[in-house]
């Protein structure tokens, strides 16, 4: 049985190409039931009927549109099969439908759409006025189309002059740009460029393709997409690159959208690409300069655009994220030109870099440790990579080694399969005791000579905690109390100048015991958090001020906050367990399970781990179950919502706090629930147990 895709992929086909490809087109009765098991979005019921008559009209097809190749309704057909087969739900209006077939129109005594369409009609739906093809045929109508002489390219420029005037309908705008510019998602990063582009450019060659997006940015001449992809194609696609058109076009893009981060984003990675390709001193330190310069742009362009303002270059959308890419770009090129120069060459370099590679390491030392992009999302391998050896390179500092507030929160990741250290192919091993209570000594040191210093006292404070998670009976430890009483010293003073993370502290260490020790003496030997009126849910509620303060909630939106600490059965400093326990627990689990695979096994282990913790299976867990104490809500009965997140209240201690319930995908809504008590750096909030 011969299918309709028998075909060589090929730009255009001679007459005597078009003779074969005739003669090898056979009618068969079987094409029904070899599909009989497919789906479409145009309903079984109708493809199966369609496709029941198809293979005996391609001949008819074929020759027609061998002989026809220029006539409006091969013109349109082709139209509709590019569409179909690019953008899934797109459509053209049958108003549009008549403009490109032309005079006479039906309502001034012309031949119906359908008459004048006969010879393509069975492989056309038809919903109303909208028309569209079968979507399981269109891939292949393309193909055939292209075989018989009528390109992709050629269509996609046809279809621009033919409907794009000076008035275009919304719909035809979204739909020819999500032809040319929307990127699917591979198996790990994006394509470079939309399914049609790809597919000139293998098919028919760079220069079809150019002249299709050049076709698209005449026709769009407001819309900054198209320059952008231009650029792109340029620099990318183009052998050899061809730098100077890149930034002509990127530069183009960029005065359509003056304000937009993304599209000045290009512009730097021409700047990058072009480096990696330069040699010598003066040309390394000219191109650097310009990318430098470039990436500082997009850094400006991102501080000052609002979520609801910003329109990413893939498709000129929303974009509900921090532009991260100018911070980043600057790295890389730092990276890339110390790694070009020589020793001696490097100085300057160094001198003028430095205090800027510091600060941008700093950012994503928290953003990268405080967040991931979402619940099943990290960012690239190479990211960490890059902004490590960066680091390293102009500080000589290990960043494995930063003992920072971010860095001691993700010290204990160290040597797990999830962590950004492990996924940059670092071969950093597991913080041991000696490590935790080494870095505890310094840090006591560092605050006993800088007593007035809170970011010195949170980093100290912290070291405690996270040497409790390690060894909760070491002896380097210092009492809850003389923590307690250093956190206490900076409460009262200055608190719209402190951090999320001082008051993260504040609530880990002034969380009443579940069980309070029996109270001896006088009112002197009470525990702070009994002998003050600790009102917990004003530091709640600090917290989240200084989350907005600190512009974390700026750069941080959009993605999924990392819960930092859960609630457990310990007491003291070891009521506090480190997201990192669990992780181990689950890593340790999944090992089990995937232990006879080969093949893709640190993929399904990423995907697997990161599912347990969607579906909320970690929590049932005996392992996480023994270290975890659960909780209920004070207030009752507590009814789920379907919401995602739910204000409810709890009271430890008997003091009455605020918070919100992360509902998992399949959690029921009928019972109280229990929770689990977690904090991220914003806030603290419930993840459901169990019912």
């Amino acid at each position: 049985n011969t299918r309709l895709l028998m075909f060589s992929d090929q730009e255009s086909a001679s007459q005597k190409d078009k003779n074969n490809i005739m003669s090898c087109i056979t009618s068969t009765d079987s094409v029904a039931s070899d599909r009989s098991d497919e789906t479409s979005d145009d309903g079984p019921d109708e493809v199966s009927e369609v496709e029941c008559i198809i293979n005996p009209k391609i001949q008819k097809v074929s020759q027609y549109v061998i002989e026809n190749p220029e006539s409006t309704n091969t013109q349109l057909f082709s139209m509709l099969a590019l569409l179909s087969a690019y953008v899934p739900g797109s459509y053209l209006l049958e108003s549009e439908c008549q403009q490109i077939l032309g005079p006479p129109d039906p309502i001034h005594g012309g031949p119906p759409f359908e008459e004048r369409m006969k010879t393509f009609i069975d492989f056309i739906s038809k919903s109303g006025p909208k028309c569209k093809i079968h979507q399981k045929l269109a891939p292949e109508c393309v193909v055939l189309l292209n075989d018989l002489g009528i390109s992709r390219s050629a269509t996609a420029r046809n279809l621009m002059s033919s409907l794009c005037g000076d008035q275009i309908e919304p719909h035809l705008i979204r739909f020819i740009k999500d032809l040319l510019t929307k990127r699917e998602m591979g198996e790990k990063v994006k394509d470079k460029f939309s399914r049609l582009i790809e597919d000139i450019k293998k098919h028919e060659g760079f220069y079809k393709a150019l002249s299709v997006l050049r076709t698209a940015s005449d026709k769009f001449g407001l819309n900054p997409v198209f320059p952008e992809v231009v650029a792109r194609l340029n620099y990318i696609a183009r052998n050899p690159p061809h730098y100077g058109y890149a930034i002509k076009w990127a530069n183009k893009a960029i005065e359509r959208d003056p304000l937009n981060s993304y599209f000045a984003d290009t512009l730097g990675q021409i700047h990058k690409h072009r480096l990696l390709k330069t040699e010598g001193f003066e040309n390394i330190m000219n191109i650097a300069d310009k990318a430098f310069e470039a990436f500082k742009d997009v850094e400006r362009k991102a501080e000052e655009e609002e979520s609801s303002k910003t329109a990413t270059a893939d498709t000129g959308s929303t974009s509900d994220t921090f532009n991260n890419r100018g911070l980043f770009g600057f790295l890389q090129v730092a990276k890339i030109t110390f790694e070009k120069l020589s020793q001696q060459q490097r100085k300057s370099l160094i001198q003028n870099k430095k205090m800027e590679v510091e600060a941008k390491f700093e950012f994503f030392e928290w953003y990268l440790g405080f967040s991931r992009p979402d619940m099943k999302t990290l960012e690239p391998p190479f990211f960490w990579k890059d902004v490590a050896y960066c680091y390293k390179h102009y500080t000589t500092i290990p960043a494995a080694e930063s003992t920072s507030f971010p860095g001691l929160l993700v010290c204990l990741d160290h040597g797990l399969f999830t962590s950004k250290e492990r996924r940059a192919e670092f071969l950093e091993a597991e913080k041991t005791v000696s490590d935790l209570e080494e870095i505890r000594g310094v840090l006591k040191t560092t605050y006993e000579e800088n007593v007035d210093d809170v970011k010195v006292a949170e980093r100290y404070i912290l070291s405690n905690i996270v040497l409790s998670n390690k060894m909760p009976d070491s002896p380097q430890l210092t009492s809850v109390r003389e923590l307690k009483t250093i956190i206490q010293r900076f409460l009262g003073i200055e608190r719209s100048h402190r951090s999320p993370g001082f008051y993260l502290l504040v609530l880990l260490l002034l969380w009443p015991e579940e069980k309070p020790p029996a109270l001896q003496g006088d009112a002197t030997q009470l525990p702070l958090d009994l002998m003050f009126d600790c009102d917990l849910q004003q530091y709640v509620t600090l917290m989240k001020k200084a989350f907005e303060r600190a512009k974390y909630a700026k750069y941080l939106r959009g993605r999924h906050l990392l819960p930092l600490f859960f609630l457990g059965t310990g007491s003291g400093l070891s009521k506090w367990v480190h997201k990192s326990r669990l992780d181990a627990v689950v890593e340790e689990k999944v090992d089990v399970e995937l232990a006879g695979v080969q093949q893709n096994k640190n993929t399904k282990k990423s995907v697997r781990i990161a599912d347990m913790w969607i579906k909320g299976e970690v929590w049932q867990l005996p392992e996480i179950k023994k270290i975890l104490l659960p909780v209920k809500p004070c207030q009752s009965p507590v009814r789920l919502q379907q919401q995602e997140e739910q204000e409810v209240f709890v009271c430890p201690g008997g003091r009455k706090i605020k918070t919100s319930i992360q509902r998992q995908l399949d959690a029921a809504v009928l019972r109280p629930p229990l929770f689990y008590l977690g904090f991220t750096i914003q806030a603290m909030s419930l993840k459901i147990i169990a019912f």
